[in-house]
């Protein structure tokens, strides 16, 4: 597995009480969760998912096999207390996790609902190498609509109901998450983040300032920063990862990060 260094940060906003999202940066499992439902559904809900990952991290072995099943263990838990709540109860999950397939590291990227994960590739890569690239798709109404040519992506991103999902843990019988397994690449960054991220902040200077490669722990810092700046009345979650190259542990790699909501 490469080395990983990483940085990873969550606010409540400008303007709600609580933090109902969730985060978990513990090498090789990264996960940002964003619930629903209020303090009594939401915060709990992506508490659970997060808790979930938790125990994935602790496994000597993990495999795409386990993501999924602790994706459903999650799932199953978040139900159960759905059912519970006046308002229902659920909560996005997105995140990559490191595995071995074979002698070959990758990341099993998954993603329930409209958290997003981002790839910046190498500047090794070629010279026409794509920026920072959306790697998950959004399940919600506005995508549907992109989906259909019913409107533009950059329509999309100011729609009324671009907060509508369709998808998210627990809001159904069955979950049903995308997955993507991606060759984990030296000088490769990633980024996950909350919908609040981009809720107020233009995609443009997003984009900006990952590109700039300072440390992930000074990019992630800066990113919710940059949110808050701007206004956004949204809980942020941002986790940045950078693969470093060959080796077992760093200083980032030993300290687990779970920060699953600041005070009010």
């Amino acid at each position: 597995m490469h080395l990983l260094d990483f940085g990873a940060e969550t606010d409540r906003g400008t303007t709600r009480a609580i933090n109902e999202d969730s985060i978990l940066a513990s090498p090789p499992v990264f996960v940002v969760a964003d619930g629903v439902g209020g303090s009594e559904g939401g915060e709990v809900a992506s508490a659970l998912v997060v808790e979930e990952f938790g125990r994935l991290a602790t496994l000597p072995v993990i495999d795409a096999d386990a993501v999924r099943a602790t994706l459903t263990s999650a799932h199953r838990r978040v139900r159960e207390l759905h059912a519970r709540q006046l308002h229902g109860a659920s909560s996005t999950a997105v995140g990559v996790v490191g595995v071995m397939s074979g002698d070959e590291p990758y990341w099993v990227v998954f993603n329930i609902g409209d958290s997003r994960v981002y790839r910046l590739p190498t500047r090794n890569a070629p010279d026409d190498r794509p920026g920072l690239t959306q790697i998950s798709v959004d399940h919600s109404h506005v995508q549907e609509l992109v989906d259909a040519g019913v409107i533009t992506a950059d329509e999309a991103e100011t729609h009324p109901e671009r907060n509508l999902v369709t998808r998210a843990v627990g809001a159904d019988e069955v979950a049903e998450p995308d997955f993507w397994m991606i060759p984990m690449v030296p000088g490769d960054r990633w980024l996950i983040c909350s919908d609040g991220l981009l809720a107020d902040l233009p995609y443009a200077a997003v984009r900006d300032r990952v590109e700039q490669r300072t440390p992930a722990a000074e990019t992630a810092r800066d990113l919710i920063g940059m949110a808050l700046q701007a206004g956004v009345t949204d809980n942020v979650s941002v986790i940045v990862i950078d693969v470093i190259g060959d080796g077992l542990a760093s200083a980032a790699q030993e300290a687990t990060a779970v920060q699953p909501h600041l005070e009010a």
